[in-house]
């Protein structure tokens, strides 16, 4: 069951607080009033201090809604009620995140809510597809059918990612070994090797004058390159998430060659998945693009998907009206035009949406392929430098003693 934090007032005027376990806000109420208490505040219990404190985006990821919705589908194939479901499935959660949103989704079933309304409230941690599909299952009476898409959808989703996030992890690692490396080289061999060279008198080259001046910097001024990378992430953030910088960041990613081309298959097999999902689960081609739209993380698609949704309420079809989106493979305007002309555009949509997600693997991979020898390459040549610059002094010195 879930805890409930209550403030109250004895028959003396005397306060009190604590957390209370209850089955529901009305439960907890009862059982206040029961020990005589005046109820000042009684409200979900959340958790305090820093071991309980949510960090970072209150947006449940991929993994923790394949879970939500993977448990409810059994659970509610099983004859279980929701409110009774919602109930067990909060003992479950595995994350502060998700037990809260659940938590509260709980609570307002229990205020007689609708699960899609309850879903709805917490649209800033879950995405519109659960509750316009929820929506749609509790008007078609097949909820726990619906539960069970949903899982897959999100299941083959985090698939996706997981694919893209693991090919990108030897970039990464390479990005950050070079900057340990170049540190560890500045800050603990350079000072050394320049002490020595520097006593032995001689004119320096200037390579090795400028690797002496950056390391001295480093290790005496290091709190000043901590500001600037500190204000430099910070600014990049902030233009990103502006309006006109997520704008052109999101461009930019469609643009680049190789980056582009991932970005256009992975945007293309999210955009077939999640259509051809929504529109097995009753949901109208209108709603599902508009959906869609919000789905795919990049706002030049959006605003195009949005023009696209216009089209359609002049009374275009589906194809004709996602034609004009270049970014789109040409293939996706086909398949749609036969689903459309066969009646069979959700099952379409959903092969589709395997031939993009290979495609989206093939691009990853290739554009994975393309960054690490540029990598090597970057990590070669600063470390090249690094090296070399202390080298020279000493080669010379060697030839002039010989």
């Amino acid at each position: 069951m879930p805890n409930f934090r209550y403030q109250v007032l004895d028959e003396h005027g005397k306060s009190s607080s604590g957390v209370l376990d209850a089955s529901s806000v009305a439960d907890a109420s009862r059982k206040l009033k029961a020990d005589g208490k005046f109820i000042v505040s009684l409200e979900l219990d959340k958790g305090q201090g820093l071991a309980n404190m949510e960090i970072g985006s209150k947006r449940l990821n991929t993994k923790e809604l394949v879970l939500i919705t993977r448990q409810l589908a059994s659970l509610l194939s099983a004859g279980i009620t929701v409110v009774r479901s919602l109930d067990m499935l909060y003992q479950q959660c595995e994350t502060k995140r998700s037990k809260r949103v659940i938590g509260e989704v709980y609570e307002q079933i229990q205020s007689g809510k609708s699960l899609s309304e309850a879903f709805k409230e917490q649209k800033d941690a879950i995405p519109s597809i659960m509750y316009s599909m929820v929506s749609a299952g509790e008007e078609s009476g097949r909820l726990d059918e619906i539960m069970e898409r949903l899982a897959v959808h999100f299941q083959k989703e985090s698939k996706l990612k997981n694919k893209i996030s693991s090919a990108m992890t030897y970039p990464k690692i390479l990005a950050g070994l070079t900057v340990c490396i170049v540190v560890g080289l500045m800050t603990f061999l350079v000072p050394g090797i320049a002490d020595t060279i520097t006593g032995l008198g001689g004119e320096l080259p200037g390579l090795t004058k400028f690797i002496m001046a950056v390391s001295n910097s480093l290790v005496h001024y290091w709190f000043i390159y901590l500001g600037v990378g500190g204000a430099i992430v910070f600014i990049f953030n902030t233009w990103k998430r502006s309006e006109r910088g997520h704008a052109q960041w999101d461009m930019l990613m469609l643009r680049i060659p190789v980056v582009g081309k991932a970005t256009k298959m992975n945007a293309a097999a999210r955009f077939t998945r999640t259509v051809s999902t929504l529109l097995k689960s009753g949901i109208s081609v209108i709603t599902a693009v508009e959906i869609t739209g919000s789905s795919l993380d990049n706002v030049i698609l959006e605003k195009k998907l949005s023009d696209a949704r216009v089209e359609i309420r002049k009374g275009s079809s589906l194809s004709k009206a996602i034609k004009p989106i270049t970014e789109f493979p040409p293939m996706i305007y086909a398949m749609t035009a036969i689903g459309e002309e066969s009646g069979t555009l959700d099952t379409i949509l959903d092969k589709a949406a395997d031939y993009f997600e290979d495609e989206a693997d093939a691009a990853t991979a290739k554009m994975t392929a393309a960054l690490e020898p540029l990598m090597l390459i970057v990590m070669a040549i600063v470390i090249g430098l690094t090296v070399g610059g202390i080298a020279m002094p000493i080669f010379t010195m060697a030839q002039f003693i010989g």
